[in-house]
């Protein structure tokens, strides 16, 4: 019930809130993405956080969406309740330039967006229609807290396969190496925890996301529009 009202959110009112020699093939739906044998993840040099996998990633993708937060009483600033985010291929736009700054153009139709838009509408403007799945958080499977799923059981070719999905647990955290660590939230990567759709999922290239500096008691959940690229290995 958890993950479908989180889906139903994202497909109603988400405001509320991928000629180079072939890949490996995408465990489920490959064949509704490009190659992914040249596409490269730009990490920061001088940190050992975020490693890049030797083997080519299996989806690359660009999440739409939201970072929920809710004021913490004793501190009085913002802590994260989970994310929700719909996932678009961007594995046919590797060899074209608007791959580096995707995550921005896709932000910058998202942002423009008439509240009440489901992101699931956008992927035309910037250039990537198809619609991998979700990210969203549910209970943790440790029984303790929340976690991170990126779910494409529901969409595309992977429609009614179960197994198409990843639950992960963070493995490494760098604050945005832009400099904008007030603004876009952090880079990530996480192994898997649950499922079969991959082994390690990457966040990078974040734009924005970051809630305000503090909150005053009592206040509002708030939900904060990001974009991201993300990589499945």
């Amino acid at each position: 019930m958890f993950s479908f009202q989180l889906l139903s959110a994202l497909s109603s009112a988400a405001v509320l809130v991928s000629a180079a020699p072939a890949g490996p093939a995408p465990p489920f739906g490959g064949d509704e993405c490009c190659s992914t044998a040249g596409a490269v993840m730009n990490l920061p040099a001088n940190q050992t956080q975020l490693v890049s996998p030797t083997t080519a990633p299996l989806y690359v993708a660009v999440g739409v969406g939201i970072q929920n937060y809710t004021c913490a009483a004793s501190t009085l600033k913002y802590t994260s309740t989970g994310a929700v985010a719909s996932l678009f291929d961007i594995s046919c736009l590797d060899k074209t330039s608007a791959f580096a700054t995707i995550q921005t153009t896709a932000f910058d139709a998202w942002n423009a967006a008439p509240a009440g838009i489901s992101p699931n509408t956008l992927g035309a403007k910037f250039g990537a229609s198809t619609l991998l799945g979700y990210h969203y958080f549910i209970p943790s499977p440790s029984g303790t807290g929340i976690s991170p799923k990126w779910d494409f059981t529901s969409t595309g070719k992977n429609a009614g396969n179960s197994s198409a999905f990843i639950v992960a647990a963070k493995a490494g955290d760098i604050t945005d190496p832009t400099g904008n660590v007030a603004v876009n939230v952090d880079w990530l990567t996480l192994n898997n925890t649950q499922g079969s759709l991959a082994s390690k999922v990457f966040r990078i290239d974040t734009v924005n996301g970051q809630p305000p500096s503090s909150c005053v008691a009592g206040s509002a959940d708030i939900s904060v529009k990001y974009t991201a690229k993300y990589f499945l290995y």
